[in-house]
């Protein structure tokens, strides 16, 4: 197999590395005067929730956008809803609290490492760091380009705005066990790592289904987290829809073929690869340690279990 020098191929433009990037403070037009509100953005795939779709450092969206959030103790995110697209937030460092409002109750849960919530359309919802350390999410929009959000609780529409527009005694904490039908539907949207079941591959890996069959219901996309042990690999494959990778833990090998030839590349903890529609394309862990990655794919018909070990 033939190695071309990865900054010479196709394939090095289809990565975000996370160290060559940096958090843009100025990304929510909406949190301008609002000290509380001010959160960074640093954007992988598109602009997800921001207006700077025309940023050309980060990669080009398809069915799905990907960044991440750094928000600082005490600041949050004003409760809004999306009209056009659900969102996911996959908890990366520290904790956040999530808010949601039915009618005129709002439901919170605290998100913790790899944990997700699944937004739906038009569902309102907030998040909120009230810890004593900042926190980092990344945040998926299901769409390339979505419209901008519809805010229903910023602090010039509500008191209570960091309360998500909860009025006293009226935020409830989630409860799995309980019978309300609003806590059961919450719980629907909410994914735990530790109680997400586990799915070995016959290729040698290990996934665990977070939005998809098997997971939550999302619409027209799929998230799988994925742990690749040491000295695991799989066949080149493609895809009429795009994918890509975003590492959480350890040292990924990502290849493409390109006319005929392979170029490979090492993506680490919070690198992005999207491979293109119709790329062939593999991954393997040649490291020293366990990989762990989110795959996420722009159509919910992605079946993990076709791949086959190299």
């Amino acid at each position: 197999m033939e190695i071309p020098s990865a900054s010479h191929s196709p394939l090095q433009r289809h990565i975000g590395r996370y160290l060559d990037k940096r958090f843009d403070w100025q990304a929510f037009p909406r949190s301008e005067g609002h000290p509380l509100l001010e959160r960074g953005q640093m954007r992988f795939i598109g602009a997800g929730g921001s207006p700077k779709v025309d940023d050309p450092n980060t990669l080009p969206p398809h069915h799905f956008t990907l960044s991440i959030i750094d928000l600082p103790v005490d600041h949050y995110g004003a409760s809004h809803y999306h009209d056009d697209c659900e969102e996911v937030f996959l908890m990366l460092d520290g904790r956040a609290t999530i808010g949601m409002t039915w009618d005129d109750v709002v439901l919170e849960t605290c998100l913790g490492p790899k944990d997700l919530m699944l937004l739906p359309i038009g569902r309102p919802h907030g998040y909120r760091n009230d810890s004593q350390e900042a926190a980092r999410l990344s945040v998926m929009v299901g769409n390339s380009r979505p419209k901008m959000p519809i805010y229903v609780a910023h602090p010039t529409q509500s008191e209570y705005s960091r309360q998500f527009g909860a009025a006293p005694g009226k935020t409830e904490v989630y409860s799995p066990s309980s019978t309300d039908p609003r806590h059961q539907a919450f719980g629907r949207y909410l994914c735990r790592y530790a109680q997400q079941p586990i799915v070995w591959h016959p290729a040698g890996f290990a996934a665990k289904v977070y939005v998809g069959p098997g997971g939550l219901e999302g619409t027209g996309f799929r998230e799988d987290l994925v742990m690749v042990p040491r000295g695991v690999g799989i066949q080149p494959y493609a895809r009429d829809v795009e994918d890509a990778y975003f590492v959480l833990e350890g040292v990924l090998t990502v290849g493409w073929e390109v006319d005929g030839k392979f170029a490979e590349t090492r993506i680490g903890p919070k690198d992005v690869v999207l491979n293109p529609a119709g790329r062939v394309h593999y991954f393997r862990n040649e490291g020293f340690e366990d990989v762990q990655f989110m795959l996420a794919a722009g159509t919910d018909d992605f079946d993990l279990a076709t791949l086959k070990a190299r």
